[in-house]
C-alpha cells in the first residue's frame, strides 16, 4: 500500500448536485515487467479500496459512476456528507445500475462488472456474480455492431471471462475470434486456450516479459 495514495477530497454529483467527500487514487505505482497482472489483463491491487477509490457515490440519490465524472469543489471533505460506507465491490454493482437507468452502452457496463469481479478477488470474496454479469453485458456488446472499438481485444476478455466460469468450449470460440489488433501476443492467447481446452479455470498470472510486451512501453524498456 506504501506505493499507491489515496486522497481526500470534495465533489459534486452530477445528478442531483449534492456536494459530498470522497477518495481519489491519487497515486499509482507505473507498470513495470515484475507488476502483477493476470491474464484477463487487470492489475493485482493491494487493497479492494484503491480499486473503489477510482468511482465516486452520492449520499443523496446513490448515483455512482467514475470519479473523473465529478467536478471538484472547493469546500473541505472534513464540513461535507460522507460518501456512504459501502463495500469495495458494491459500488461496482451500482455503478452497473446507474449505467443502466442512464442508457450507458453494454460495453461500459461490462467494463464496470468486470472492476467488480477483480474488486471481489482483492477482497478475498467469490465474484462469480460478477462475472456472469461482465459475460451478458459483454455479449450483448459485441452483438452490438454500432459501436467502433478494438474488438479483437474484447473477444479476448470475452473468452478470458467465459474461461474463469468454466464455460470452456464457449471460451474456445472467442479465443479463436482475436486477431492481430488485439495487440497481444500470440503466446498468451494460445496458452489461454490450451488451458480453456485442458479445463483450467483458474485465474493465472502473466509472466513478467507478456506483462512487459503488453504493458510497459518500449521506451521504458529500453531506457
Amino acid at each position: 500500500m506504501k506505493f499507491f495514495k489515496l486522497r481526500h477530497l470534495t465533489v459534486v454529483c452530477p445528478d442531483c448536485q449534492t456536494i459530498f467527500a470522497t477518495f481519489e487514487l491519487a497515486r499509482n505505482p507505473p507498470v513495470d515487467r515484475d507488476t502483477p497482472i493476470e491474464a484477463d489483463l487487470h492489475r493485482i491491487l493491494p487493497d479492494a479500496t484503491l480499486r473503489a477509490a477510482l468511482l465516486a457515490t452520492c449520499p443523496n440519490c446513490i448515483y455512482t459512476w467514475w470519479l473523473s465524472s465529478f467536478s471538484e469543489h472547493y469546500l473541505l471533505p472534513q464540513v461535507v456528507p460522507d460518501s456512504p460506507p459501502l463495500e469495495p465491490s458494491k459500488k461496482f454493482a451500482h455503478a452497473v445500475q446507474t449505467g443502466r437507468k442512464n442508457g450507458v452502452h453494454f460495453l461500459d457496463r461490462a467494463v464496470l462488472a468486470l472492476n467488480g469481479y477483480w474488486c471481489c478477488r482483492e477482497e478475498g470474496q467469490d465474484g462469480e456474480k460478477f462475472l456472469k454479469l461482465a459475460k451478458a453485458e459483454m455479449a450483448s456488446a459485441l452483438a452490438d455492431n454500432s459501436w467502433r472499438g478494438n474488438r479483437s481485444r474484447y473477444n479476448y476478455l470475452m473468452a478470458e471471462v467465459l474461461r474463469l466460469l468454466g464455460e470452456f468450449k464457449e471460451a474456445d470460440v472467442y479465443y479463436q475470434q482475436v486477431g492481430r489488433n488485439a495487440n497481444l501476443p500470440n503466446e498468451l492467447v494460445e496458452k489461454m486456450r490450451m488451458f480453456a481446452s485442458g479445463g483450467n479455470k483458474a485465474p493465472v498470472r502473466l509472466p513478467p516479459h507478456i506483462v512487459e510486451e503488453i504493458f510497459v512501453p518500449k521506451s521504458a524498456v529500453s531506457a
